[in-house]
């Protein structure tokens, strides 16, 4: 493109070169042959055509000269009309010669005529004498002055000849120059005709690429929609009725591209923006899209109008459908957040503010849903950031502690361990996980909260075995994040070498969410920690993905039931299968199986019939601070010792 542009550009600038250098030649060319012209034509209007005219006159006076010779010879005039005739035509004849004189100079041709005039004239007295008395020697007179008068004739007649050849010559070279000029001319328009078609076509081909350009300046060069910028713009100038703006993100999109790659996700996205813009603007709306997964959508109409429920059901059913690309079929949704304007912000900070904490709202109850911006959503979003801006603070401020559940054996009743539960204490008050855990994993603080858990956990292990002489085993939740983080097994590695823990005391809890992104990968990850001596498990068991598909594959101790099938298992028939037929799995896999969650006697009981190895939970002890956790393991030392 760039290389055709550079060609196009000389090739115009030697044109006008070209043209600018064929106007110089042919001015010069026009000066030259003008001048040529002008200096042919003084000397034929000064001298050669007054010369013509002045030869014709000679000659006429000649004639006439002849005729009173004629008349005089018939007697057809008297004597007297005679001599003033004659007398005049000597005078015209000396009148001529004179005029003659101007235009000949003293010349030959100028003699010459002067001679034969001077012929004619010496004759003249001889046949005056002889026309009364002898007719016969006055005809000889006769006959001599009209041969002289016809040489005189032909004389003129060659000079006569001579002054046209002369101009006619002129003519002919005054004829060839207007010819080589206008051939000059023809060839000048040709080659500006040339510059111009040139450039006309140059300057079109410059004005689509310009408006090529200026499209491209405001929209996306993927999907051909207008961009964040345009989009932008358009809400700097919305006038003063109701608009929608509606922010969607089309879920899980990163899941198409790291399955089968950018270009894949390339056409996928051209393919979901067409239908996105199909769907809106058959309900009026106007498409952007922002970046990556990222639509905006403007409507003229209310929030709290049918149409809009409408319009968004029609794009939300639109998205839903399965998208074939390439003999893949991708099923996708769309998280939307939507504000009103100008009810919800009067200016596009305001508007994109909002709308996309109605959008992170929807991503955060799961997708596929519309969620209407309010107010209590931004109060959300601002406790958010200064949760996750003290958080960040937490570990190095020392606000963060682990309290230890106790993990009771159903066989024996005595205490086989703890699991490691991090709390955080602000300002004296724990603040709840729930508030706090998911923070961290979205910011991805979680790895450095895992880390310092750990630390603390094989910290507390090595205090706890000096204590009471006796193996201590710790489970520690092990975040997805975490797991995949790329310093995580040289970081245990260390952790182990430094604090001289036994590996098989520190039992590490992975979810079966670990397998989303590289199955592979975290198999043989799980593979090198269980080489380091480690116990592990897979936590929240039968809430993951795949993991039965990969269940047999794990290098993993336990199974750990969660706690949502433990709660209603004695109330809902359903979940106390699903219980017995996870411990069956467990025991024919060869694995220890836990149940997480119980609260009462009759959870109890139930798990051991279904003879379930261990249990934790309330009906056993909630969690407890260090200490307190020391006192239990020293009591359950002491009912083991009874």
């Amino acid at each position: 493109m760039k290389n055709t542009i550079s060609s196009s550009r000389r090739l115009i600038y030697m044109l006008l070169l070209l043209v600018i250098t064929a106007s110089v030649t042919l001015s010069l060319v026009m000066e030259h042959t003008a001048r040529n012209i002008r200096r042919n034509e003084t000397p034929l209007l000064n001298r050669t055509i007054p010369q013509m005219r002045n030869l014709g006159d000679f000659e006429s006076a000649l004639l006439r000269y002849q005729l009173a010779l004629d008349k005089r010879f018939t007697e057809s005039i008297t004597p007297g009309r005679f001599q003033l005739l004659e007398s005049m035509g000597r005078g015209e004849l000396d009148a001529g010669l004179l005029q003659l004189r101007s235009s000949l100079g003293d010349g030959p041709e100028l003699a010459a005529l002067r001679a034969g005039y001077l012929r004619i004239i010496a004759l003249t007295p001889e046949f005056e004498r002889q026309v009364g008395t002898d007719p016969v020697a006055a005809r000889a007179v006769l006959i001599r002055m009209n041969e002289e008068v016809k040489a005189l004739r032909m004389r003129i007649d060659a000079l006569q000849q001579q002054v046209e050849d002369a101009i006619y010559a002129n003519g002919t070279m005054a004829n060839r120059a207007i010819g080589w000029i206008t051939g000059l001319v023809h060839v000048f328009d040709v080659l500006a005709l040339v510059t111009c078609l040139f450039m006309l076509y140059h300057v079109r081909a410059r004005v689509r690429v310009e408006d090529e350009l200026s499209h491209q300046a405001r929209h996306d060069p993927l999907t051909g929609l207008a961009h964040r910028r345009s989009f932008e713009a358009r809400l700097a100038a919305l006038p003063d009725t109701p608009h929608v703006v509606v922010l969607g993100t089309i879920d899980r999109f990163s899941r198409i591209i790291g399955g089968f790659g950018h270009a894949f996700g390339d056409r996928v996205m051209v393919g979901l923006a067409e239908r996105i813009r199909g769907a809106a603007e058959r309900s009026g709306g106007e498409v952007f899209r922002l970046d990556g997964a990222n639509f905006a959508i403007l409507y003229r109409m209310n929030c709290g109008d049918a149409q809009f429920a409408e319009a968004m059901s029609g794009l939300r059913d639109e998205v839903r459908n399965p998208y074939d690309c390439e003999g893949h079929e991708i099923f996708t949704t769309l998280s939307l957040g939507a504000v009103s304007f100008p009810l919800h912000g009067a200016n596009p900070d305001a508007l994109l503010r909002n709308a996309d904490a109605a959008l992170q709202a929807a991503r955060k109850a799961g997708g596929d849903r519309l969620e209407v911006y309010s107010q209590q959503l931004n109060a959300e979003a601002g406790e958010r950031l200064d949760m996750e801006s003290l958080l960040r603070h937490a570990v190095e401020r020392e606000e963060l502690e682990l309290h230890y559940q106790p993990q009771q054996a159903l066989q024996n009743g005595g205490l086989i361990g703890f699991e490691a539960l991090v709390r955080w204490r602000r300002m004296g008050k724990l603040i709840s996980p729930a508030e706090f855990i998911p923070l961290a994993e979205e910011s991805g603080l979680i790895v450095a909260i895992g880390n310092w858990v750990l630390e603390q956990a094989c910290r507390q292990i090595s205090e706890w075995q000096a204590e009471t002489g006796q193996r201590v085993v710790v489970a520690v939740n092990i975040s997805p994040r975490q797991f995949a983080a790329p310093g995580f097994l040289a970081h245990l590695e260390d952790l182990l070498a430094t604090s001289h823990v036994d590996p098989s005391c520190l039992e590490l809890e992975i979810t079966e969410s670990v397998m989303v992104e590289d199955a592979e990968s975290a198999i043989a990850l799980l593979h090198r920690l269980r080489a380091l001596g480690l116990k592990l498990a897979i936590d929240d068991f039968g809430t993951g993905y795949s993991s039965l598909a990969y269940l047999s594959r794990f290098p993993i101790h336990k199974l750990k039931i969660d706690q949502s099938f433990v709660r209603n298992m004695h109330a809902v028939s359903e979940q106390g299968t699903i219980v017995q037929a996870t411990i069956g799995l467990g025991h024919s896999l060869g694995l220890t199986v836990i149940a997480e969650g119980v609260e009462s006697e009759t959870q109890r009981a139930m798990l051991s019939a279904w003879r379930c190895d261990e249990i934790q939970g309330y009906y056993y002890s909630r969690p407890l601070p260090a200490a307190s956790a020391l006192n239990f393991l020293e009591g359950s030392l002491q009912l083991q010792a009874a």
